[in-house]
C-alpha cells in the first residue's frame, strides 16, 4: 500500500513539473524562433573612415568563406544568397559610410512563416537562420576592423523611449516588463493602449500563452488594433505593418 502511495505521489509531482514547464507560446515547431530582422550596424564616431568600396570588398571576402554569394549588386545594395544543406536563403545588405543593414528577403526549407495570434503577427524562422546572420555580421565587423553598434529589429529592447504610441504610464509599464523573467510579451496600440504578460504561477493562462494574453488584454482597450512589440529578448514590432 505504501508503495502505491509513493507511486501516486511521484506521478503527481511529475505532472505538476510538466505543467510548470508548459510552452509559453506555440510557434508550431521546436526549431522555430522569432526572426532577428532587420539588422542595423552603425559605425561608431571617431573610428577610421570606412568607404563603400571597403564594405563591398569585405562582404564579398567574408561572405565567400561562409557560403554567401552576391546575386545582385547596385550602388549601396547587395543581394546575397546562401545554400546550406537543403536550406536556401536570400538577404539584402544595404550600406553607406555610416554602416550597413541586413534584411531578410526569402528562403526555402527554413520554415519561415507569419503567425497570427489575437490580431498580432509574429514572424518566425528556423533558429539556425538567426545564427547564420549573426555569424555573417560578426565576420563583416571583424573584417572592417571598426567599432560598431548593432541593433536588431525596430529598436534595442532596452530603449524605452523608442516604443511607439506609449504615454508616461505605458513607458513605466514597459520598464517593469523589462525586469520580468521570460517568457514575456508586450503589446501596443496606436491609441496608446498596452498590455504585458510574463511567466506567473504554474497552471495559469498567462503561463501557457503569454502572447495571446498580452494581445487580448491590449485589444480590449486598443480597439482591436494592437500589435506585438516585444517577445522575450526580441523586439518583433515592424514600423511598416
Amino acid at each position: 500500500m505504501s508503495y502505491l502511495v509513493r507511486l501516486c505521489t511521484l506521478a503527481l509531482l511529475l505532472s505538476q513539473s510538466l505543467a510548470a514547464h508548459a510552452e509559453p507560446y506555440n510557434l508550431g515547431a521546436f526549431r522555430l524562433a522569432p526572426i532577428d530582422d532587420p539588422w542595423r550596424i552603425e559605425f561608431q564616431p571617431g573610428a577610421k573612415q570606412v568607404t563603400r568600396q571597403d564594405i563591398e570588398q569585405v562582404v564579398k571576402i567574408v561572405g565567400a568563406t561562409r557560403g554567401w554569394k552576391v546575386a545582385n549588386s547596385t550602388e549601396g545594395r547587395m543581394e546575397l544568397t546562401n545554400v546550406i544543406r537543403e536550406h536556401t536563403m536570400s538577404i539584402e545588405l544595404a550600406y553607406d559610410a555610416t554602416g550597413y543593414g541586413i534584411r531578410y528577403l526569402q528562403s526555402t526549407n527554413l520554415l519561415y512563416k507569419e503567425l497570427a495570434n489575437s490580431g498580432g503577427t509574429l514572424r518566425v524562422i528556423h533558429s539556425n537562420y538567426n545564427g547564420w546572420i549573426k555569424d555573417l555580421a560578426a565576420g563583416i565587423n571583424a573584417g572592417l576592423g571598426v567599432p560598431a553598434q548593432t541593433t536588431i529589429g525596430f529598436a534595442p529592447l532596452e530603449k524605452v523611449d523608442a516604443v511607439p504610441f506609449l504615454r508616461e504610464k505605458g513607458r513605466e509599464a514597459y520598464k517593469e516588463f523589462l525586469s520580468r523573467p521570460t517568457p514575456r510579451a508586450f503589446a501596443i496600440a496606436p491609441n496608446g493602449a498596452w498590455a504585458s504578460s510574463s511567466r506567473s504561477a504554474p497552471g495559469s493562462r498567462q503561463q501557457l500563452d503569454v502572447v495571446g494574453y498580452a494581445m487580448e488584454s491590449c485589444n480590449r482597450r486598443g480597439n482591436g488594433e494592437c500589435k506585438l512589440y516585444a517577445l522575450d529578448e526580441h523586439v518583433v514590432w515592424r514600423s511598416d505593418r
